[in-house]
């Protein structure tokens, strides 16, 4: 079921009470389906609270301040997802938001703002979340970064902006979003934008037929890209519209399928709204108004048990109409004043100004022009405050701003075209004067032969040194390949090789198990040493493996190693299933080595009863971080033999001369860091290994990074 923030692009209906959404018929599920929902329902909770939990660890122990912020971005949303604890997401947000801003990453911060109003939007504090997506957008306008961000953040500025009733503004921001998504040809946020100016279109009186175009833009692009909830969003829409059109058929045409669509997703929400929506046609036909009530009071019990206020506000006004459309006069009133009340405490100024004048409207026919017009000063209030006028002219400027610069864009092409068509004519008008000037000197004959002679003399040196700028390229591209085959020979020189110990004490540990007579443990360890094994074969012959295949490797050398200290250390390996993993490339055994260390000189000589190490995997952006990390003794640590630190040492230097070659001979790039853990008062508790393997490392295979 979707959350109602969640859907604040699914439509939006105008400000008069009565173009409301609407909802038909009951659907009852029977008692063995609740049941099993109500099982999954408690076994994702445990789940999410166990990630929750697990987030909080690592937040509170990250030390590197971008990715603490990441972390906590993370944590903050399964906080809202377990808890809902509002002043304590207010509070944790803006925690974040500082530590992004003491980070100087001008996305980190964006981000931080674009959450914390998206957390406003939920509790629907839109003129709260308004001023957080618009400075979010403006951090980054100009920046250097994916354009995916600046879109978000653009929508959800048109978003809050269209729900505060702030129509200029929303339609503002959601161009911004439509431009950049139509340069960048995603469709995902040309549907978003679409709807969201359609809708708010929507909302302005003689604005409709302009936004019909915005939502079959949207519809196009939602069926493109297969998003049923999008192509629900704009069934929706287009429905209202030919509702303002009074063609009820045709809108309950769409409604129809509407229906017929959330039905096959189950989703709540969406079917309230179409039933919403139903009521709402049948109001405006007025051929049928207790068939217009009974989908409200359907779609109002619906909307209550999902906790949406602002939609119970609207269809308690779309019930008072029904009831004012009927001349039950006692009973519009009180539909009127519920929905008055609701509005002022969601402070949404036009449902406040149209339950007002509504309510004058039915004092007044029942001879009490005192309430009335008191009711009637408060509607004029609100509507002075508003300004739609003014809004209106905005928005037609915007329109009509975006549609000349679309036309400036054409105009610009047809100009490049044209002065390309004129350099080519002008090539072709001095190669005929070139020739007339040969002919002229061909006929000249005998008085320029001295001239010729020196043209010719000319000639030869200019070939002369063509060939041998030719012969000194063909001198410096042989040496770049030499160096190139001579850094991949080095790496293959340098690679770590299996320790042979390793081999012999992996066998002996599977031994002890089958003389123990634990021979199903026995054989389990054997297929794990036997897959080993033939991994390392088969990565030897290669110069870089994808990222899956070594961290698979990684697991298979920590389980033989876990058999033969079995109660010694812990291990976890997380972020293994992200789907980036699969195309990122590296140099083979680039890990085990560290974690051989980790295990060895860091977790065994340890003194603690609980001895772990994490091997965890995060995407950022276009980069990914590999952490490897142990609460062993640290490198300081006491009591290790000098042959020892000689084997760390140099091994640490056979890496990082692995990274340097690879980084000269790829063109992918790989940084690496070793961070010693201390406590407060400064003594070591282990090690913490950092790789960032940059964007150019992302590859399907090899040959498409290849320098």
């Amino acid at each position: 079921m979707q959350l109602p923030k969640q859907l604040n692009n699914i439509s939006n209906s105008s400000n008069r009470p009565g173009s409301m959404l609407k909802f038909s018929g009951k659907l009852r599920r029977p008692l063995c389906l609740l049941w099993f929902i109500l099982i999954f329902l408690c076994t994702t909770s445990g789940f999410s609270q166990s990630r929750l939990d697990s987030l909080t660890t690592s937040y509170e122990q990250e030390t590197n301040d971008s990715l603490r912020v990441i972390t906590g971005l993370q944590m903050l949303r399964e906080l809202h997802r377990n808890e809902h604890r509002e002043e304590k997401e207010y509070s944790f947000a803006r925690d974040i938001i500082q530590e992004a801003l003491n980070t100087g990453d001008s996305l980190l911060y964006a981000r931080s703002l674009d959450n914390l109003g998206l957390l406003y939007r939920f509790h629907q504090r839109y003129d709260e979340a308004m001023p957080l997506h618009i400075k979010a957008y403006r951090l980054i306008e100009n920046k250097e970064v994916d354009p995916v961000y600046k879109m978000i953040f653009a929508n959800n500025a048109g978003v809050a902006g269209r729900y505060d009733q702030r129509y200029d503004t929303a339609v503002s921001y959601y161009m911004k979003a439509l431009k950049i998504a139509e340069k960048e040809n995603n469709l995902k946020n040309i549907a978003i934008a679409g709807n969201g100016i359609g809708n708010t279109l929507g909302n302005i009186a003689g604005r409709q037929d302009e936004a019909l175009k915005y939502f079959e833009r949207s519809l196009e692009a939602e069926k493109e890209r297969g998003n049923s909830l999008g192509v629900a969003m704009n069934y929706l829409s287009i429905s209202d519209y030919y509702i303002s059109k009074d063609e009820f058929a045709k809108a309950r045409e769409y409604l129809d399928e509407l229906l017929r669509l959330n039905l096959d997703r189950n989703d709540d929400y969406g079917l309230a709204i179409t039933y919403e929506f139903y009521g709402k046609s049948y109001l405006e036909e007025e051929e049928d108004l207790d068939r217009a009530a009974s989908y409200f009071m359907d779609a109002l019990k619906r909307f209550q048990e999902l906790g949406d206020t602002h939609r119970q506000a609207q269809i308690q006004g779309s019930l008072g109409d029904v009831r004012l459309e009927q001349d039950r006069l006692d009973l519009a009133r009180d539909y009127f004043r519920r929905s008055l009340e609701l509005a002022k405490d969601l402070n949404q100024h036009g449902l406040i100004m149209a339950n007002s004048y509504k309510l004058a409207q039915i004092l007044e026919r029942q001879e009490k022009p005192s309430d009335a017009l008191q009711y009637l000063k408060q509607g004029k209030a609100y509507e002075d405050s508003i300004k739609l006028e003014e809004q209106n002219v905005e928005i037609a400027a915007l329109i009509r701003q975006y549609d000349i610069e679309k036309k400036e864009d054409h105009i610009q092409l047809l100009e490049k075209d044209k002065a390309l068509q004129q350099t080519v004519l002008d090539n072709q008008r001095q190669k005929l004067e070139q020739r007339r000037i040969l002919v002229l000197l061909m006929g000249l004959g005998s008085l320029f032969i001295l001239v010729i002679f020196g043209l010719q003399y000319r000639n030869i040196r200019m070939k002369k040194k063509v060939n041998a700028r030719i012969l000194k390229e063909e001198k410096e591209k042989m040496k770049a390949i030499y160096e190139r085959n001579l850094a991949r020979a080095e790496i293959l020189v340098t690679r770590l090789r299996i320790n042979p110990h390793f081999i012999f004490n992996s066998l002996n540990a599977i031994t002890y198990l089958i003389q123990s007579q634990q021979n199903a443990k026995a054989m389990k360890y054997l297929v794990v040493f036997s897959r080993y094994t033939r991994m390392v074969l088969e990565t030897s012959q290669k110069h870089v493996v994808p990222l899956s295949e070594e961290l698979q490797l990684t697991h298979y050398y920590l389980t033989l190693e876990k058999n033969r200290f079995e109660k010694d250390f812990s291990f976890e390996i997380k972020g293994d299933d992200i789907p980036e993993v699969g195309n990122v490339m590296i140099p083979p055994l680039l890990l085990q080595p560290l974690i051989e260390n980790a295990i060895w000189h860091g977790l065994l000589p340890s003194k603690r009863e609980t001895k772990t190490l994490l091997l965890e995997v995060i995407p950022e952006g276009e980069d990914i971080w590999i952490i490897i990390d142990d609460n062993g003794v640290g490198r300081s640590g006491t009591g290790k033999r000098s042959s020892e630190k000689d084997h760390k040492s140099m091994g640490m230097q056979i890496i990082k001369e692995r990274i340097e070659l690879y980084n000269k001979s790829y063109s992918g790039n790989i940084d690496f860091e070793v961070i010693d853990k201390k406590d407060e008062q400064g003594r070591p508790e282990g090690t913490r290994i950092l790789f960032k393997l940059k964007q150019n490392a992302f590859a399907k295979n090899p040959a498409e990074f290849l320098t």
